[in-house]
């Protein structure tokens, strides 16, 4: 599932803008999604879908929707298009929906977004704010909720990968205080389940939050593990007792109330050391991430590596680099893992990159999306079959 401006996906339907579209890669299907009932394509941007793949959830500014950016949710078995950005009644939001970023459950039913709209049914004071929509219910719940029930007093958001596969957690970045002498831009849990909020970038249970902000949050689908970006000085730990030895990244294990830096890759010199950030994380801590990378000595790059932690010691494990090219395993030639992803087992990543040589017959000139399954290990891009064309 991602968003495309190609116009040559198929027989020409007059819409030029962002769509959003599904490869299946078993069937080899290619669909728009972000269509109406009546079959017209719309602007769509940002999607996130549920495990099965019914349903999508996406921005757009169609003014079907209401005004400015919304979110609606997609079902492709029955075509129906809702708004999720919407209050108990389901009337679109009035004010400002962020526009780069919401998650959705694995079963589809929740959709979670940040806006700062006054008519959710939330109290929101006009700051940005996660919330959380039960597409079966209707009822809208917020996120970002301080210790005494009070909204943020600074602004939060999200990214895809922040909520877990059944709905309970979200995992949130805000910059107000949500708990008492806690600063900053920090990482938190909200259990709406439980109804408590739990801060994550903090030394063990209960030591100090980072004094550095941190962002690019992602969380496992289980709920488990949290990674997020952290400067070093941040005092949340070294790698190998050195800032030269971290990536950039941490791992916070909710169950063991741990945070651990996580090694720089060793084929990245010190100098290079915290540059890794986008991130995403497997039920087993299995974590992909994008780091800058000169794997020519003189280019600085984007690559793709993903870290196994060792089942004893999740602050120590093996990287390698999965951006690079089929023929001889070298590194891509251009920027990859704006976009990335792995999934709950740890065994399949999907990530985006603007290299062109990661696949022969790679020639359009554009960002495309690559695969590494676990059935047979292989890296494939799916914008191909035709659509290689200049």
């Amino acid at each position: 599932m991602f968003s495309s401006a190609a116009t040559n996906w198929g027989p020409d339907d007059g819409f030029y803008g962002t769509r959003v579209m599904a490869v299946d890669l078993d069937l080899g299907v290619i669909e728009t999604v972000s269509t109406q009932s009546a079959g017209a394509t719309f602007r769509g941007e940002t999607p996130v879908v549920s495990a099965d793949g019914r349903y999508v959830a996406f921005l757009t500014t169609h003014s079907l929707y209401g005004s400015g950016w919304q979110v609606v949710r997609k079902d492709r078995h029955t075509g129906e298009v809702k708004v999720a950005s919407s209050d108990a009644a389901w009337v679109p939001a009035n004010n400002f929906v962020q526009d780069d970023g919401l998650a959705i459950s694995a079963d589809g039913r929740y959709v979670v977004f940040v806006a700062s709209s006054s008519n959710l049914g939330v109290a929101t004071g006009g700051k940005d704010q996660v919330i959380v929509k039960d597409m079966l219910s209707g009822q809208v719940a917020l996120a970002s909720v301080k210790s005494d029930g009070s909204p943020s007093d600074g602004y939060c958001n999200i990214v895809p990968r922040m909520v877990s596969a059944n709905g309970r957690y979200v995992a949130i970045n805000c910059d107000g205080t949500l708990a008492p002498g806690v600063i900053g831009r920090q990482t938190w849990v909200r259990d709406l389940q439980t109804n408590t909020t739990e801060l994550v970038s903090r030394v063990g249970a209960n030591g100090p939050a980072s004094t550095a902000f941190t962002y690019g949050l992602a969380m496992s689908p289980s709920g488990r593990f949290v990674t997020f970006r952290n400067a070093c000085y941040g005092g949340l730990g070294q790698a190998g007792g050195s800032c030269e030895g971290n990536s950039g990244v941490y791992l916070r294990d909710r169950q063991t109330k741990t945070t651990y830096p996580v090694p720089r890759p060793a084929v990245i010199p010190t100098s290079y050391a915290n540059y890794c950030q986008a991130s995403s994380v497997s039920d087993i801590g299995t974590i992909v991430m994008a780091c800058a990378y000169k794997s020519d000595g003189v280019n600085q790059r984007s690559q793709v590596f993903v870290y196994v932690p060792s089942p004893n010691d999740l602050g120590q494990g093996t990287h390698q680099i999965i951006s690079v090219r089929g023929a001889d395993g070298q590194p891509g030639n251009n920027d990859s893992g704006y976009s990335l992803a792995v999934n709950a087992n740890g065994l399949s990543m999907v990530f985006e990159s603007k290299a062109s040589d990661l696949d022969p017959d790679d020639t359009n000139g554009r960002s495309d999306i690559f695969i590494l399954a676990d059935e047979s290990m292989f890296t494939d891009v799916i914008f191909a079959d035709g659509f290689e064309q200049p």
